[in-house]
């Protein structure tokens, strides 16, 4: 194991680091606010920190 964290890892408390995006269906993901938004997604919510973002996600909107 390197301890490299990967792109949906939590990262640092309190800093703004991912979005929640939506798709043309509605469907909702967690990204990383450093990635590149992929085509058909657009950015929903964020940037805030990871566990805000998880809530919106979790919670469906």
């Amino acid at each position: 194991m390197t301890g490299a964290h990967g792109p949906f890892d939590p990262g640092p408390d309190g800093l703004d680091t991912h979005l929640v995006l939506e798709n043309g269906l509605g469907q909702l993901s967690l990204w990383p606010v450093w990635r590149a938004l992929p085509s058909g997604w657009t950015a929903r919510f964020g940037p805030a920190p990871h566990e805000a973002c998880a809530r919106r996600v979790e919670a469906g909107r």
